[in-house]
């Protein structure tokens, strides 16, 4: 029998489609070639044997599974196919009421009124013109298979830039579904798509590292590194974990830290975009900032010029020490780092909203700005918390290295 420790290790090896691991009773678990987990239960009625899916790990738990095997096996002792019932269930609701396209308008009316309307206009966009493959699927019919060749569709139709917002979006319809138990599994959820289409060319000018495995060797380079000023190594350990533009962290002062609330409240004056902006800390970066401040609490900057205290460290100095620690120009930029969270937050299934609300983006009218930042706040710090403890776990390896 399996056990769920095991189920968590199991991965399909890279030289085979797919791998089977039996719980016995007829249950197994499919593993496919892209590490989807899929529970199979394989049992004999009428003389023929039948297989019956079950949804997937781990939106299907093992003790769950075995539950509705047993259930399964009530059924075949009382000489009704499990199948056939469940088909019966199926033919009695309106099949278009659970078609992919109709589920997801429904999750997008719920969604709406939370976004602007630009946002809103582009969302249902993508749900009706993007994701148009899938639309008239059952939405407990799609897996895995039928997202990876929407995914590869969107890339060869020359837009690869929008196939981590699309699969975000369909990841968080898939989550609607479950809530109202039109589905049992979430085929989106945990999908490799750095596996699945080509990486995203990088913007010339604004480099950025989007893969997990050279993200993690460029982060363990920046907070490993004991050459360069105090100032610029610790300016270049901060920009990963907060999402500011280089400007910003030149100009950050010690009078926007928060300790007590652990944010930081930045300015506009000093913000692009000339509004006051809440960067949510880690617990990683609010033990940082209290380590600088012991050094550089003297000056109004946190990151002070060795020349002058009343100034802040002078432009390039970021920039030269990722040169120093060997990252070309065309590999990796200070403000690149915006990208990298950008990039993988949208693979992991954030809300967009809250990523482009958190790189000071604007979004909507001043009055549903205003209104966004208050309601997005607890789960910006969510975010920002798992996201500081992805990046400690990719640089100590204990994370596998896919987003």
């Amino acid at each position: 029998m399996l056990t769920a420790q095991e189920i968590k290790s199991i991965l399909c090896p890279p030289d085979k489609n797919q791998i089977k691991k039996s719980d016995g009773n007829g249950l197994f678990l499919l593993v496919k070639s892209n590490n989807s987990k899929l529970w199979r239960f394989r049992y004999k009625y009428a003389g023929k044997h039948q297989e019956m899916a079950l949804g997937g790990y781990p939106t299907i738990s093992l003790s769950q599974v075995r539950k509705m095997v047993e259930e399964a096996r009530v059924k075949l002792a009382q000489g009704i196919n499990p199948m056939d019932e469940r088909r019966e269930r199926k033919k009695a609701s309106d099949p278009e009421d659970r078609a992919f396209g109709v589920v997801a308008l429904k999750w997008w009316e719920q969604q709406k009124d939370s976004w602007s309307d630009d946002h809103a206009a582009s969302v249902r966009r993508w749900i009706r013109n993007d994701a148009k493959a899938i639309s008239g699927l059952a939405i407990d019919e799609i897996d895995a298979g039928h997202i990876t060749e929407l995914m590869i569709s969107i890339e060869a139709s020359g837009s690869p830039r929008k196939a981590p917002v699309i699969l975000s979006v369909i990841n968080r319809i898939f989550g609607y579904a479950l809530a109202h138990r039109l589905t049992r599994f979430n085929p989106a959820q945990g999908l490799p798509l750095s596996d699945i289409i080509k990486p995203l060319p990088r913007v010339q000018h604004r480099a950025a590292i989007v893969n997990p495995v050279e993200l993690a060797e460029l982060i363990a380079a920046i907070d490993g590194n004991k050459t360069g000023s105090y100032c610029t190594c610790e300016a270049l350990k901060l920009i990963p974990r907060v999402f500011l533009r280089p400007k910003e962290i030149r100009y950050l002062k010690w009078e926007y830290v928060d300790f007590d609330q652990s944010l930081i409240r930045i300015h506009e004056e000093d913000m692009k975009k000339r509004r006051e902006h809440l960067v949510p800390m880690a617990k990683q970066v609010s033990a940082q900032l209290r380590e600088i401040q012991k050094v550089t609490g003297y000056s109004q900057y946190v990151f002070p010029s060795e020349r002058n205290v009343d100034n802040p460290i002078s432009k390039n100095v970021m920039t030269n020490r990722l040169r120093a620690l060997g990252y070309a120009p065309d590999v990796m930029s200070t403000h690149g780092f915006r990208s990298s969270a950008s990039t993988i937050l949208h693979e992991q299934g954030w809300n967009h909203d809250v990523i482009e609300i958190q790189l000071a983006h604007l979004t909507g009218t001043a009055t549903s700005r205003a209104y966004n930042r208050s309601l997005y706040l607890a789960e910006r710090k969510k975010m920002m918390q798992e996201w500081a403890d992805y990046l400690d776990a990719l640089k100590l390896g204990t994370l596998m290295h896919q987003p």
